[in-house]
């Protein structure tokens, strides 16, 4: 097994066991032109209004978040960027309120928003946090999108 498969394999088991709610895929308009750089500022955007949409002022204040894990893709052409998260909220109401949320929030706050779908990752098999680390190898690109990532102290 080589380094990168060694990452994969590690990273989807730790992923694993973090025991998010739910996975996320958010796509951009004009997927193929929009700059790394402008997809991780509308993803930090996205995931500070979702903070303040679930979470209390005095959580915040505290530097709380929403757990999550979140990886930026392109697609194997390159031409489709586009963000995976893994996500958690505080305790059971947040699942659902979480789910509603990221679903308005992305194509009606993120300019460059096109679509969002969540689904239930609870109790599922690995795919999910195997498919997370796919694009790792191409072009020695980094997929974890640490700006977006936050994991609390337990």
């Amino acid at each position: 097994m080589n380094h990168t498969q060694q990452i994969k394999k590690y990273g989807a088991t730790w992923v694993r066991r973090q025991d998010f709610s739910l996975f996320g895929t958010a796509t951009f308009k004009n997927r193929g032109k929009i700059t790394d750089t402008k997809a991780i500022a509308d993803a930090k955007h996205f995931f500070n209004i979702l903070d303040r949409q679930i979470l209390t002022r005095k959580q915040l204040s505290k530097g709380d978040r929403l757990e999550r894990m979140v990886f930026l893709e392109h697609g194997r052409h390159r031409t489709n960027t586009h963000i995976h998260f893994l996500i958690k909220g505080k305790c059971w109401r947040d699942y659902k309120i979480i789910w509603r949320k990221s679903e308005e929030i992305w194509p009606q706050r993120i300019a460059n928003g096109y679509d969002l779908v969540i689904k239930d990752n609870l109790g599922l098999d690995d795919t999910r946090s195997e498919y997370c680390w796919k694009e790792l190898a191409l072009n020695n690109q980094d997929v974890l999108l640490l700006e977006c990532c936050h994991l609390n102290k337990h």
